[in-house]
């Protein structure tokens, strides 16, 4: 039986018994409770092809992310290398448009098949269907769609994109004056354990807010405020600002609320030290919003997940 027909056959169990459906893949970028109502689906489908068109890759949703972009390299092509050790499975990157280092997952995006939970049937989303945005896309906050495969189209030759100083930095550290793809990965590796706890020693899901996007003006009164804090100019006279160099100068590392606090080593980082609860993780969340709003004016978001998000058949 092919894996789409099991996954029809997964939904037809939970209307015919009028279940909840819960979706996860690899779960490195959700907060669970501490139980679900009725059934969970884990994606954990397998498959990458490449061709026949040069650069095309179709890949299925279950693959690990960070092992699809070192094949992707291991067949000379380039595209993803930026993107290398974010944790999580290939089928979660366009819900939440996955971005690190100057690359968005949008920039490399053709189309994805889905199951639309509601009519049973595939549908095929392209890239302006998909409304890519920071960390959103259309599947972001729905339990609409099932997310089955994804079609990339990658570069058959290599532009390294090395605008950020810690990637450029490490390079020089190995004394790589024109660096490979493989080299970039390897150096974007280097740098993301650095800097982030590493969730299988230290359970966490990655960065807990997003990087918020306010007026110059707001962002010029900040600075004057926070002398370190770093701004990125965006369309429309905006500004991104880093929602990590606001709570590290508002002295929040370490804050905690049970055994969920901000990571010593990474202040976006909420870690867990050992039986945190997702109430204390949310608490601890809200807790740094609150203090941000009033101490900003500035209303942070959170990238993961909440669960349940969940489809309830009528």
């Amino acid at each position: 039986m092919s894996d789409r027909s099991l996954l029809k056959n997964a939904l037809k169990f939970a209307r015919d018994r009028d279940l909840a459906i819960n979706v996860i893949a690899g779960g490195s970028n959700v907060i669970l409770p501490e139980s679900l109502p009725g059934i969970t689906l884990q994606i954990d489908t397998r498959g990458i092809s490449y061709g026949p068109e040069e650069g095309k890759v179709v890949v299925a949703a279950g693959e690990n992310w960070h092992s699809f972009v070192i094949d992707t390299i291991d067949h000379g092509l380039s595209g993803l290398e930026n993107l290398s050790l974010i944790p999580g499975c290939v089928g979660a990157a366009p819900i939440q448009n996955i971005g690190a280092y100057g690359v968005e997952f949008a920039n490399v995006f053709e189309s994805l098949s889905a199951l639309d939970i509601e009519t049973g049937q595939w549908v095929t989303f392209d890239k302006s269907e998909c409304r890519f945005s920071y960390r959103e896309s259309i599947f972001r906050g729905s339990s609409k769609y099932i997310i089955a495969s994804v079609t990339l189209l990658l570069d058959t030759v290599f532009h390294p994109k090395l605008d950020y100083p810690g990637v450029l930095e490490a390079l020089k550290n190995e004394k790589v004056l024109l660096p490979t793809a493989k080299q970039v990965s390897e150096a974007i590796c280097s740098v993301r354990r650095e800097k982030l706890p590493d969730p299988l020693k230290l359970p966490n899901v990655g960065s807990f807010f997003k990087n918020p996007v306010i007026s110059r003006d707001r962002f010029l009164m900040l600075r004057d405020q926070f002398p370190n804090l770093i701004g990125w100019e965006q369309p429309e006279g905006a500004v991104k600002i880093s929602a990590a160099a606001v709570l590290e100068q508002m002295g929040l590392k370490g804050v905690s609320v049970g055994d969920a606090a901000v990571s010593t080593q990474h202040s976006l980082v909420i870690v867990n030290h050992g039986n945190a609860t997702s109430t204390q993780v949310l608490d601890l969340a809200a807790k740094i919003q609150d203090e941000v709003r009033e101490k900003c004016e500035v209303q942070l978001e959170l990238e993961p997940t909440v669960l349940p998000l969940r489809w309830v058949f009528s």
